[in-house]
C-alpha cells in the first residue's frame, strides 16, 4: 500500500540522512532514527487517510438513515479511490457494500463484493454463506460459514445461521455436529441447547 511505500521511504531517507551527516558512526546506528521516522510516517499517514474516509462514511450512514441505499452504496464506492493508501480500507468498505447489496437482492453482486471484503466481524463470511446458500453452493456455504464460527466462535448466532442453513438443505447430521462444536465452545447457552434437540427431533430451529 502507498501509504506504507511512504513511511518506509521516509524512514530510509532519515536514516540515511543521520548517517552522511556524521550524525551516526555506522549503519546500525542510522537503523533506530529511520525505524523512529517510519513509524511516525504511519500514524501520520493513517490519520490523515482517516480524516478523509471519515466524511465518506458518514454520509453513506446518513444516506442509509435516509432509505437511499444507491446513494450509500455510490458513498462507499467512491471509498475506494483511497484504498491504495490504508491496507484495511478496501475490505471494510466491500463488506459494507456486499451487505447493502444482499439486503437489496442481488446476490451475485453481493458475493463478488463480500469474496473481497474483511473477515471480520463474523457477519461478513456468516452472509456470505447465506448468499451461497440461496445460490445452492452448498461447497462455498460450509467454507464460508466455516471462517464465520472461526471468527465469531463465541457468538452463538454465528453457529444458529451455520447450523440453519445446514438444516434447510436436509442435511441434519451436519448441522447437528456444527451445534455440538458450538456447544463445545459455549456449554451453557441455552438457544444452542434447544435448537440442536429441534434438530435431532426432526423439527424446525429457532433462529430468533
Amino acid at each position: 500500500m502507498l501509504s506504507i511505500v511512504v513511511a518506509i521511504l521516509s524512514g530510509v531517507v532519515v536514516g540515511a540522512a543521520f548517517r552522511l551527516s556524521g550524525v551516526t558512526h555506522s549503519v546500525a546506528g542510522a537503523v533506530t532514527p529511520g525505524v523512529i521516522a517510519t513509524v511516525v510516517a504511519v500514524i501520520l499517514l493513517m490519520r490523515r487517510i482517516g480524516k478523509l474516509i471519515n466524511p465518506v462514511v458518514e454520509e453513506a450512514q446518513r444516506h442509509m438513515q435516509g432509505g437511499r441505499r444507491e446513494l450509500a452504496l455510490k458513498s462507499l464506492r467512491d471509498g475506494l479511490r483511497y484504498q491504495a493508501w490504508h491496507p484495511l480500507l478496501a475490505p471494510q468498505l466491500r463488506t459494507q457494500i456486499g451487505l447493502l447489496l444482499y439486503d437489496q437482492g442481488d446476490t451475485d453482486a453481493a458475493i463478488e463484493e463480500l469474496r473481497r471484503g474483511s473477515s471480520r466481524p463474523w457477519e461478513s463470511p456468516a452472509f456470505l454463506g447465506c448468499a451461497y446458500f440461496k445460490k445452492r453452493d452448498e461447497a462455498a456455504m460450509v467454507k464460508a460459514f466455516d471462517k464465520a464460527v472461526k471468527v465469531g466462535e463465541k457468538d452463538d448466532l454465528s453457529w444458529t445461521v451455520y447450523a440453519w442453513c445446514l438444516a434447510s438443505r436436509d442435511k441434519k447430521a451436519e448441522a447437528v455436529e456444527v451445534l455440538k462444536r458450538a456447544l463445545k465452545k459455549l456449554p451453557a447457552n441455552e438457544r444452542l441447547k434447544n435448537n440442536l434437540e429441534l434438530v435431532e427431533g426432526g423439527k424446525k430451529m429457532k433462529v430468533a
